[in-house]
């Protein structure tokens, strides 16, 4: 089984990436009964395209070594992010900052912007490992569309079907089989014209919506029901089918929508679907005020133990009813499961030492660096990493309450662009 380890979504860095308590174990372990190929930035069924077109012309292109088929990838790369900021207005896609910057200042050079693999050029930091090669390529092996081993390869079929659904879109304007395209990719320097012509609209229509029957068989197969190797035992499928059924509505709480899910998992007689989607529900119940929690205390340095422990009871009474008891038996680690305790009984102050010594393991194991929390002998606040200050919701706002992903929206936009055809 392959397991990803993924960092949270970037748009979601700020508050969750550095991650002082270590919950990204814990809840991508909880996620992965549920979702196995998907990660939490592999959100955008047009970035998948992206990869299989741009591997497959890189292989059918004149490079002869490794490098070279990787520059007619990024480029690629840059010019179905420039087409899909341009003609289809797509927003979610990696590199869009530099894209529309570029695509912006392209009116004083006659709409053409100059794609290449230099680093000058490129349209991230470091493409290769910030774009799609980096992130998209471990899910789509997972979803049997990149072959094993290294370089990235498409497997046979994905092979198939990029020939036989992209390529013909592409030759009307770049000749057969995208000859024109992979000699141009390349090249050093591709000078490419944004302005409405023919080849631009070519590239347009690897994306073009509604998708067609064979596209969504295809990648109802391989993305949401985890392809022919998914190791969930069907749940991903089964989950898919109830997203696709119930999809979310406009200002629905997470947690409110998770337990619908459960109830129609268990209406369609799925007991195992339902069981882990409520593991998920109770292990949130921790993770995310235990996370509010921590980010308050990194802005209460020199806070006297009993100063935040008064505010606690203030805001959240004697205890959070919210919190579901069976965590303090499933989830899997000790100290997780003392924060979980402390929460249950509302044992604030155990709660307030139980975060920090949390966050000291989580510190040593990371290299030894100094922990961001501590409770001095003095019972005072010790703080290394001040937050920006984080109020605490009220006992009657933590129900409502989620923190991580677990995979669930990841699975839920693909669904969602797969069945109604829309990329974005």
């Amino acid at each position: 089984m392959v397991v990803f380890l993924t960092e949270l979504d970037p748009r979601a860095r700020v508050k969750g990436s550095r991650d002082g308590l270590g919950a990204q174990p814990i809840w991508s372990a909880m996620g992965r009964p549920l979702i196995g190929n998907l990660t939490t930035v592999t959100r955008d069924l047009a970035g998948f395209i992206t990869l299989l077109v741009g591997l497959r012309l890189a292989e059918l292109g004149p490079a002869q070594d490794d490098a070279g088929r990787q520059a007619a990838f990024l480029v690629w790369e840059q010019m179905a992010g420039y087409v899909r900021h341009e003609v289809h207005s797509h927003r979610g896609f990696f590199g869009r900052q530099r894209v529309a910057a570029r695509a912006a200042g392209a009116s004083g050079t006659g709409g053409k912007v100059t794609l290449s693999a230099a680093p000058d050029r490129q349209i991230l930091s470091n493409q290769k490992t910030d774009g799609l090669l980096g992130n998209y390529t471990a899910p789509a092996r997972a979803s049997a569309l990149v072959a094993p081993g290294a370089p990235a390869r498409l497997t046979p079929v994905a092979a198939a079907f990029v020939d036989a659904t992209y390529l013909p879109r592409l030759a009307t304007a770049w000749g057969r089989a995208a000859k024109d395209l992979t000699k141009a990719l390349a090249a050093e320097t591709v000078s490419f014209n944004l302005r409405p012509n023919s080849r631009r609209d070519a590239v347009a229509a690897v994306f073009g919506a509604p998708l067609t029957d064979d596209e969504r068989d295809f990648y109802r197969r391989h993305l949401v029901n985890g392809g022919p190797h998914d190791q969930t035992e069907s749940r991903q499928r089964r989950l898919a089918t109830l997203i696709r059924l119930r999809r979310r509505q406009d200002g629905q709480l997470f947690g409110a929508y998770v337990a619908q899910l459960i109830a129609d998992a268990e209406q369609h007689g799925w007991p195992d679907l339902a069981e882990r989607l409520h593991r998920v529900a109770i292990c949130e119940s921790v993770l995310a005020p235990a996370a509010v929690l921590f980010s308050h205390l990194l802005s209460r340095d020199d806070a006297h133990l009993d100063e935040v422990v008064t505010d606690l009871r203030s805001q959240w009474g004697e205890r959070l009813g919210s919190v579901r008891p069976e965590a303090a038996v499933l989830l899997p680690e000790q100290q997780w499961r003392d924060i979980a305790a402390a929460l249950v009984e509302g044992d604030y102050p155990a709660l307030v030492r139980a975060l920090a010594q949390r966050n000291a393991t989580v510190m040593r194991e990371r290299g030894g660096g100094l922990p961001w929390l501590e409770v001095t002998d003095q019972d005072r606040l010790r703080v290394r990493f001040r937050d920006e200050p984080t109020d605490l919701p009220a006992a009657d706002e933590t129900r409502d309450l989620w923190w991580y992903p677990y995979f669930l929206p990841s699975l839920m936009d693909v669904v969602a662009s797969v069945e109604e055809g829309a990329h974005e």
